[in-house]
């Protein structure tokens, strides 16, 4: 049974409130401005993919055997979304929802909404894209929420809907379905550890509290007040006592996962100190690379306080290391206040 979209959702599951707060933008914005929804769609469709929403006024607009003065028509098309917190989407379940369109409708469409990882998750699907459109005329689009999110503030709206795309964003961010990850830079306090960072791996107890971390794609060693190296976080491993199990908790770079771990346990038989500590505790091992130098001082009193900071959304208009050492060389923490 079909439920409408509503502000007073009563859904239990993560999925259902994301849909419902996803469908309730969508027909916001189409109340607000019909030609602003039609660009919204028309950036997350593939390029080249027309599709009109509203009524259209065409004047001599020729027919099979007369020329109406006026014709005031409207296309027909259907769009439906399947919304997954993570990427996992069911090819049965995926190929029902294909089926279930109408056949007379012109312009079918299935979004898949995710947070998915990758920068073109086109090529995950690409042979359902495939086949879904040469049997049954359907466009197939993944799209991740912060696709989504980019072009509902793109488009001309009022400052009233400016206010509540900035409530959505903080929704989905509570959801942990928008990659902050991927502009996170994480320093870490670790003037004894020089060593290890020069290897490019900095290692730690993996036993919470103090030694838990955020997914970061950056990651800076701190001493005597200031960062002088930024990395790329590849991946992050948790290798139990006595060069044990391994389990990799995040993967940045998509590189093999059974690789990260080998390389994690190397890691900590290059240190007999960590050798000896991992006798006793699980460690962490932040596998690193592009390294580069840059000057980023703390200059307020004291020196930092805790075992990290989290600079937020510093590396918003960056692509890698390089770009952010630019960014922050010659820049003090004061310059981008969290």
């Amino acid at each position: 049974m079909s439920r409408p979209i509503s502000l007073f959702t009563d859904y239990r599951s993560g999925e259902n409130s994301l849909t419902n707060y996803c469908g309730l933008i969508f027909k916001m914005l189409y109340e607000e401005n019909p030609k602003s929804f039609e660009e919204v769609l028309g950036a997350l469709l593939p390029s080249g993919t027309n599709l009109t929403v509203g009524v259209n006024f065409l004047q001599q607009t020729k027919q099979r055997k007369s020329i109406p003065d006026l014709a005031i028509t409207q296309r027909s098309f259907t769009i439906f979304f399947e919304t997954k917190l993570t990427n996992w989407f069911y090819e049965k379940q995926t190929y029902e929802h294909i089926k279930g369109f109408q056949q007379e409708t012109q312009d079918k469409i299935l979004f898949l909404l995710s947070n998915f990882e990758s920068d073109e998750p086109e090529t995950q699907f690409a042979e359902q894209i495939k086949k879904a459109w040469e049997e049954d005329r359907v466009i197939l689009q993944p799209i991740s929420f912060e696709e989504l999110l980019k072009q509902l503030k793109s488009v001309r709206s009022s400052e009233s809907f400016k206010k509540v795309i900035d409530e959505f964003e903080i929704y989905l961010d509570t959801k942990n379905v928008l990659p902050r990850w991927k502009y996170l830079l994480d320093i870490v306090n670790c003037a004894g550890s020089f060593q290890e960072i020069e290897a490019n791996v900095y290692i730690c107890p993996d036993t919470g509290g103090s030694y838990s971390h955020r997914r970061a794609k950056y990651l800076a060693p701190y001493t005597n007040k200031r960062v002088t190296k930024i990395f790329e976080v590849r991946g992050v491993v948790s290798i139990q006592q006595e060069l044990g199990e391994g389990n990799v908790k995040w993967n940045n770079s998509g590189e093999p996962e059974q690789v990260l771990i080998e390389e994690a346990r190397e890691a900590i038989r290059r240190f007999e100190f960590r050798i000896n500590e991992n006798k006793t505790l699980p460690l962490q091992v932040f596998l690193l690379t592009n390294g580069e130098h840059t000057c980023f001082e703390k200059t307020s009193p004291g020196g930092m306080f805790g075992s990290k900071k989290y600079f937020w959304n510093i590396a918003l208009d960056c692509q890698n290391s390089r770009e952010l050492a630019k960014l922050l060389d010659g820049k003090s923490w004061n310059d981008f206040q969290n």
